[in-house]
């Protein structure tokens, strides 16, 4: 049985996001092999993913921590196909803030998939988690993934120069915030 946390319809697609669930491994290891050139660039978990046999390892292991609290992962599903992920990680009880990671196939970008996907999970976060501040750091070559939280009105709050050390290189890094409207002054 499959749990349904939003479905909204986008282009005559209908997008839902479901929780994570073993029989979504094939489709995702599939989106990653399709596009695991341009998701190297950009993920390193991509040269871990080896197989469906993997994708339904880490699905097992994300289940675990959501139960803990740790995290909270969505997956996205375009017309009945997963096709990416997004979740909420780092979470910060004490602080309430927590970090956003997403991704998503080639053949659903450009859509406004992720932007409508992102919505979904902030407004959860701010809501029902009662987080104040939600945070994304995307490589700073990666214009079309930093294009999404600026379009959701997140400020660029840094830039984390030679931050993390990615296929032979340090990369840098920029962070976005998006502080709950309702906790401003």
């Amino acid at each position: 049985m499959m749990f349904v946390f939003k479905q909204f319809e986008l282009n005559q697609h209908q997008v839902s996001l479901l929780l994570p669930e073993k029989n979504q491994a094939a489709a995702l290891f599939e989106a990653v092999q399709a596009d695991r050139k341009e998701l190297r660039k950009w993920m390193p978990w991509v040269d871990d993913t080896k197989s469906e046999r993997a994708e339904a390892k880490f699905i097992k292991y994300i289940q675990g921590q959501m139960v803990n609290g740790k995290v909270f992962m969505l997956t996205i599903v375009v017309d009945q196909v997963p096709v990416g992920m997004i979740d909420f990680h780092n979470i910060d009880r004490a602080n309430r803030h927590a970090e956003v990671g997403y991704w998503l196939s080639s053949q659903a970008q450009g859509q406004g998939v992720m932007t409508r996907s992102l919505e979904a999970i902030i407004d959860y976060g701010f809501k029902t988690l009662g987080l104040h501040k939600i945070l994304i750091q995307v490589d700073t070559e990666n214009t079309k993934s930093s294009a999404i939280p600026q379009r959701l009105g997140f400020s660029r709050e840094a830039v984390f120069k030679e931050q993390i050390y990615f296929h032979g290189q340090f990369r840098d890094f920029e962070e976005f915030g998006l502080v709950n409207p309702v906790d401003r002054h």
